[in-house]
């Protein structure tokens, strides 16, 4: 008759051999990369299109205030802003419509742009 595998006292769980690998051999960060469904590509790919938004936005508005601007997301139909405090928040809410129509040029299916204060670094 086999031996039973011990279980943990407070869980019941069953405990593994000690040394065995817990979830199979090591990958290198290459191979996780490499794989198009995995959670860094899709990770890459909103970083990416973070940064694409925000290039469109800086383009849009005058020179004073594009410095200010820390972000840019589009989630769903919605194209939100972040700047750097309150005040420049009222500054871009009078340049929301040349952005939303330049976010449509390149994305139609964007409907609003909402503006948030997020100060840099954080």
């Amino acid at each position: 008759m086999p031996k039973t595998r011990g279980r943990h006292k407070k869980t019941g769980a069953q405990t593994r051999k000690s040394g065995s690998p817990r979830y199979g051999k090591p990958r290198s960060l290459t191979d996780l990369l490499a794989r198009p469904a995995s959670p860094l590509a899709t990770l890459q790919k909103r970083a990416d299109a973070a940064q694409d938004w925000l290039r469109l936005v800086k383009a849009c508005v005058p020179a004073e205030l594009a410095p200010r601007v820390t972000s840019a997301v589009e989630r769903g139909q919605v194209l939100t802003v972040y700047v750097a405090s309150a005040a420049w928040a009222a500054r871009l809410a009078f340049a929301t419509e040349d952005i939303l129509a330049r976010a449509r040029e390149t994305a139609p299916g964007v409907e609003a742009v909402r503006v948030k204060i997020l100060p840099p670094g954080r």
